[in-house]
């Protein structure tokens, strides 16, 4: 897509009305795209379109870094949450697999908003039944700030995240597994191809690079509240890596999950009524180089708490 020169000074938004796609620019580099159809006149329309998620560019590269439609665990797709057990009324709807016509379907943009600093954007979702009644709201804020990291020449994206779930049909229990549900990242096909995926978790934590796979089954209590996950993967030649930050404040115990084809990030139970949305807030830092080292993202995470108490207070 080309980007005009009074366009490359800054964080700059661009509406694709008729593709239903929305692109951050910073300085003329693709950042972000949010991605919007909503097609339901066939199946296969349906199955690419029943989902709103975020597309993550290379900060350096400027290639898309994140998976779309198909591929392996193809409802897996760039920035997205959902859950597998969304209950109310005595019936069982799947926001993550999206199965027998539950779907999240873009509504409207309240803001989009660039700048020299940081370009944010404000979409209401509709979590819709197969009848295409909503079930719950969700107001989605996604703020991207570029930061300096040691571990990369280019600024890496910062990525902050605030989406609230506004229940539309009383008592709801969000549920699942930490497999199927929560807010989650999944990178590109290509990282599924070779499995090579490898993560960085805070002490206290397993250390190894490779994947620690749990099973909420067999192990429920393990692998969980660890506040940050960082992972890494490598694309055509170039090396990306991922920090994943969750606010304290959400329920508990938030379980953590991660694959070597790179989909991580962690779920947890609750349930919301009208009078009672849920409020979540995570930050991303997408960098390009090398792997951040353990104490750089501690000391990142720690500046991302702190930025929630200050806005609490």
């Amino acid at each position: 897509m080309n980007v005009s020169a009074a366009e490359k000074k800054g964080f700059t938004w661009k509406d694709h009305p008729d593709q239903k796609v929305a692109d951050l620019y910073y300085n003329g580099q693709p950042v972000l795209q949010y991605v919007y159809p909503f097609d339901k006149s066939t199946p296969e329309t349906f199955h690419d379109t029943y989902k709103v998620f975020h597309h993550v560019y290379g900060p350096q590269s400027g290639a898309v870094i994140t998976k779309g439609p198909g591929g392996k665990y193809t409802h897996h797709r760039g920035l997205y949450v959902g859950w597998n057990k969304t209950s109310f009324d005595g019936k069982t709807l799947d926001f993550w697999h999206c199965k027998n016509g539950a779907h999240l379907r873009h509504d409207k943009f309240i803001s989009m908003q660039g700048g020299p600093d940081a370009g944010t954007m404000t979409a209401e979702i509709h979590w819709e039944d197969g009848d295409g009644k909503p079930v719950i709201i969700e107001t989605r804020k996604v703020t991207v700030t570029p930061i300096k990291v040691s571990s990369s020449e280019a600024p890496a994206w910062q990525i902050d995240w605030q989406t609230t779930l506004q229940s539309k049909r009383g008592e709801i229990t969000l549920d699942g597994d930490r497999q199927h549900a929560g807010f989650q990242y999944r990178a590109a096909q290509p990282v599924a191809e070779s499995n090579n995926a490898t993560y960085v978790r805070p002490e206290g934590s397993p250390q190894q690079p490779a994947p620690y796979q749990v099973s909420d089954r067999t192990d429920p209590d393990k692998h969980v509240n660890l506040g940050w996950l960082a992972m890494s993967y490598d694309i055509d030649g170039k090396h990306y890596n991922v920090e994943y930050m969750e606010d304290p404040n959400v329920p508990k115990p938030s379980r953590y999950s991660e694959r070597p084809y790179g989909r991580f990030g962690a779920f947890f139970d609750t349930k919301i009524d009208e009078r009672h949305p849920l409020k979540m807030n995570y930050r991303l830092i997408v960098s390009e180089g090398k792997t951040p080292s353990q104490s750089e993202v501690q000391k990142r995470y720690d500046q991302f708490v702190s930025s929630l108490k200050k806005q609490d207070s």
